[in-house]
């Protein structure tokens, strides 16, 4: 029998195993989440400012897709791999030959399912830097969001958040509205959803949800945070969006024990499951 999720009406019973999950997590649970079908949200800490880590990267993808649709950008104009441009951490392209021609679709994928750090230096570098990204948040109404630098930017200044900055209530605002086609046409959302649900990293949202349901997200991880956006779809269609921050993390583990990966999807699986 095929399992079918509801967005929990959160009662005493609930609030206790948010405390619950909070305190194995070592950190601070920050979400909010809302049932498609009805609009009913579902949230905690939600204007809380949080470390986006690489959540930032949906953010660089739908100004990239809404600067297509503007006529300024194509999906298949190339970008081409440099030295200087390779970062560390997640990602291929660091360890490929410079010389690599890729388009910005291909570079996008990589950002988004890979969480590729110098596929995301790239798409920065070609948009005109961060100005660019934070006016269009501004413009679809996210005020907060807000991407501070590339990653790895030895010339950045300093600032509490590292990469970015965002919210829960605007992460699923955002969500919402690729969800409902609200981003330029419907069909660049669902462009969007499309490369989302190609994510490779899915030890968050996804790890006990039943495996025949959908997600399409991006999950962001550093020392202090872990973080997971995205849309979850059940076996009847009926779609979730879910935006999950675990911050002030006081355990540094980077593997899918990390206690911030394992409460956001104990808490993914309690706001959709009984």
């Amino acid at each position: 029998m095929q399992q079918v999720a509801r967005l929990v009406v959160p009662d005493e019973r609930f609030w206790a195993d948010i405390a619950a999950i909070e305190r194995a997590s070592t950190g601070v649970l920050c979400f909010a989440a809302e049932d498609l079908q009805t609009g009913a949200i579902v949230q905690y800490n939600a204007e809380h400012k949080c470390r986006t880590a690489s959540v930032i990267k949906l953010p660089i993808l739908v100004h990239v897709g809404l600067s297509i649709e503007e006529g300024r950008l194509a999906w298949d104009e190339p970008l081409v791999l440099t030295d200087a441009e390779k970062v560390p951490g997640s990602g291929i392209l660091s360890q490929l030959t410079a010389g690599l021609r890729l388009t910005l679709r291909d570079v996008c994928v990589l950002m988004i399912v890979l969480s590729d750090n110098t596929a995301t230096n790239m798409i920065i570098e070609h948009v005109g830097g961060v100005n660019p990204i934070n006016e269009r948040m501004r413009s679809i109404g996210l005020e907060i969001t807000t991407c501070f630098r590339k990653v790895y930017a030895r010339d950045a200044l300093p600032n509490p958040y590292g990469l970015g900055v965002t919210t829960p209530w605007e992460m699923l605002r955002l969500l919402e509205m690729i969800a409902r086609g609200k981003l330029g046409s419907e069909a660049l959302c669902e462009e969007f959803l499309a490369i989302l649900s190609k994510q490779h990293y899915r030890d968050c949202i996804p790890r006990y949800l039943p495996e025949e349901w959908r997600y399409a997200g991006k999950t962001g991880s550093i020392d202090e945070a872990r973080n997971d956006v995205g849309i979850v779809t059940d076996a009847e269609g009926n779609r979730f969006a879910l935006a999950l921050f675990c911050q002030e993390l006081q355990v540094v583990r980077w593997t899918a024990d990390n206690p911030g990966e394992v409460a956001l999807a104990r808490l993914s699986k309690r706001l959709l499951l009984e």
